[in-house]
């Protein structure tokens, strides 16, 4: 399978940052802000990191230098694992600064 940015990497990763973004809030209830701003926030950062991501999510190198090949499913796995983990991380960042917003 070749490195190349498409379309349907992009929607895997929207899809899975906003699963992300939800697993997160489920996960830390200090830092929820409710269901929209949670989907909104995971969408945002699943499609950014499905835009500017989706080569370096994929690209393994092995320990000769050579890029090891990618299979389709390993490749639908290593894009959704980006956007969760891309959704994740945008959701709580946002949840700690509005918490520590509200606490002043």
């Amino acid at each position: 399978m070749t490195l190349e940015w498409t379309f349907v990497n992009l929607l895997i990763q929207a899809l899975a940052g906003f699963l992300g973004a939800q697993g997160a809030a489920i996960a830390a209830h200090e830092h929820r802000f409710g269901f929209v701003g949670h989907s909104l926030v995971g969408l945002a950062a699943g499609t950014l990191s499905g835009c500017f991501l989706q080569i370096p999510a994929m690209t393994a190198v092995m320990g000769n230098g050579t890029t090891m090949p990618v299979t389709a499913p390993e490749a639908v796995m290593l894009q959704a694992l980006t956007g969760a983990v891309a959704g994740c991380i945008a959701m709580l960042l946002v949840g700690f600064i509005r918490h520590e917003i509200s606490k002043r």
